[in-house]
């Protein structure tokens, strides 16, 4: 009777499950969970404790399979404990392959256990996720406690963790952050940082406090906070109808307009959707923050948008060699009409309607150039063999472009608000631990703190992220990462948002090219399954809020088809589609 009420309230709608990581909306971006829909305790079939005469083995097992319940501060696992022991579960927490543990005793030790887990991933104390493949070698002790019975005298510090117990255990949350200028300044862009949050903290609390903390390791130098160092919560984190009040310790008192401006809009974002509006006190005191109101949201900082791209974001694509749109006329330039300037590639800033396009001369050299969408187009800025890969990223650091060849070369070039005759400028890059091949292609996000790289060549390509620091000399790509390792022969990748890619790659079971999103830190990939694509899949484009297009080749036609959120339907023929960014 037990497990029938058990299986009635697992079919009932509406039961307060938790909602599966990777679950997103039609247009490609992710969400947050509401506040109020995040109780991971709703359902959830406890592990059972340690049994009667269970030996030192069985209750190492016991006490792995009973992390994946961190109801009253994982209750049942502390049950396999001593009195005394020590365990802290807020350390780094290890991910490993359900199938993978080996539990045995040592045989020169009986007092001791070793385990062995093959790992997948790291959740650090700060929340960053990241991908950790190798061989976790561990020892458990037991000993009898007061009451004579054998538990666990000494374990390992931090949770241990399957994937499914991971999302039982934490929840993704996306802290806000302020971009950095190319010259080392601070920019009005805020940039994400996607961070993985115990479901046992209050979420707002929880938020609080990692926002300031500052940007995490896989940001630090190409993000910045406008929370003064040493500023700490005066106060508990309030929520009440969706307000949530903030109460900060002195040094805000000290910033300035535009700082209190910028630390307004990162609370805000950082706690939108889950959440309503906020109230930023200091020390008990209403914080002015000129522009808002007492209770600011959203609509007081639109501008901070970490989602947004100028205008309605159109799709451009090229057709025999000349710049064409999905979403409306364009304007009569000379790369949109026929017998104009040559287009092979081309990129529009998400600023302006600046423009960056490649020509590919018969002789071999590639020419570059930016301009406004109408005109007029100068004399190329780069030119050389083997360019492409353009991309404008946030649109402040002029026009990226990919120079290929035996030892791959990154280059800015200046945009056309640049001061006259500004050279082109090279961008030195960390390439990836171990044998990852050449750099074959590269997107900058449009936060302009990251950039999407992929290594290798052909059914070698992997995907990397990494992260873009200015410099005393210019700029740098570092903390370079793999973040896909399981995705071979990436053919081309687009930012869906600040947090995820578009990836084309290939599909281990039918060995041909498919659309994948995946998470920036790695911690999820989810193949794009819709029907309607015809052909094989050559390129594809991605952008907040609007919708995935792919361009596929069949018998040598290139086609457009865009996806409804059921299914990829026919456009125009085409190829190379893009949007802003």
């Amino acid at each position: 009777m037990r497990r029938l009420l058990l299986l009635l309230l697992l079919l009932l709608p509406g039961c307060g499950l938790p909602l599966t990581e990777g679950a997103r909306s039609a247009g490609g971006s992710s969400a947050q969970v509401p506040a109020e829909q995040q109780d991971p305790a709703a359902i959830q079939v406890l592990p059972p404790g340690p049994q009667e005469g269970a030996s030192a083995v069985e209750l190492v097992q016991g006490f792995l399979r009973a992390q994946s319940s961190p109801s009253d501060g994982y209750a049942v696992a502390r049950q396999f404990l001593a009195p005394g022991t020590p365990w802290d579960a807020a350390e780094e927490a290890i991910v490993y392959v359900a199938a993978s543990p080996s539990v045995t005793p040592d045989p020169e030790r009986p007092d001791q256990v070793l385990t062995r887990l093959d790992t997948v991933a790291s959740i650090s104390g700060e929340g960053t996720y990241r991908l950790q493949s190798g061989t976790l070698a561990e020892r458990y002790t037991v000993g009898p406690d007061p009451a004579g019975r054998l538990r666990l005298t000494g374990v390992p510090p931090g949770l241990r963790l399957t994937p499914a117990d991971r999302a039982l255990s934490f929840r993704p949350y996306d802290l806000q952050f302020l971009g950095r200028t190319a010259g080392g300044g601070t920019s009005g862009r805020l940039v994400s940082d996607r961070v993985f949050l115990p479901v046992t903290a209050d979420p707002a609390q929880a938020m609080v406090r990692a926002l300031l903390r500052g940007p995490t390791l896989p940001l630090q130098g190409a993000a910045t906070s406008a929370v003064p160092a040493g500023t700490t919560l005066a106060a508990p984190v309030r929520t009440e109808g969706g307000v949530v009040t903030v109460d900060l310790s002195g040094p805000l008192r000290e910033l300035e307009v535009r700082d209190r401006q910028r630390l307004s809009a990162q609370l805000v974002w950082t706690l939108h959707p889950a959440y309503t509006a906020v109230r930023l006190l200091v020390e008990g005191e209403p914080l002015v923050v000129e522009g808002a109101q007492p209770v600011q949201d959203i609509t007081d900082w639109p501008g901070y948008d970490p989602t947004r791209v100028d205008g309605d974001a159109p799709l451009l694509y090229l057709q025999e060699r000349s710049l064409r749109s999905l979403d409306g006329a364009l304007v009569g330039s000379e790369i949109t009409r026929g017998g104009g300037l040559r287009v092979d590639e081309v990129a529009t800033s998400p600023l302006r309607n600046d423009v960056g396009l490649l020509t590919r001369r018969p002789d071999g050299t590639d020419e570059v150039r930016t301009g406004p969408l109408p005109g007029p187009f100068g004399p190329p800025l780069l030119a050389s063999p083997d360019l492409g890969a353009l991309s404008w990223g946030s649109g402040d650091q002029g026009l990226w472009v990919l120079q290929g060849g035996s030892t791959p070369v990154v280059w800015r070039v200046p945009g056309p608000d640049a001061p006259p005759g500004s050279p082109a400028q090279t961008v030195a890059y960390d390439a990836p631990p171990g044998p990852a091949g050449p750099l074959t292609d590269l997107r900058v996000s449009r936060d302009g703190a990251r950039i999407a790289l992929v290594f290798g060549i052909g059914p070698a390509r992997r995907l990397h992220v990494g992260r873009i620091e200015p410099t005393e000399t210019g700029l740098r790509i570092t903390g370079v990462v793999a973040i896909a390792p399981m995705l071979s022969d990436v053919t081309d990748v687009a930012w869906e948002s600040g947090v995820s890619l578009a990836v084309l790659a290939a599909d281990p079971d039918t060995a041909g090219l498919l659309p994948v999103s995946v998470a920036v830190d790695g911690s999820s990939s989810e193949p794009v399954q819709r029907g309607g694509l015809s052909g094989t899949p050559v390129s594809l484009a991605a952008a907040p809020g609007r919708p995935l297009t792919v361009a596929t080749e069949e018998e040598g036609r290139l086609r457009l088809f865009r996806d409804n959120g059921s299914l990829f339907r026919l456009q125009s023929d085409g190829a190379a589609p893009f949007y802003p960014g």
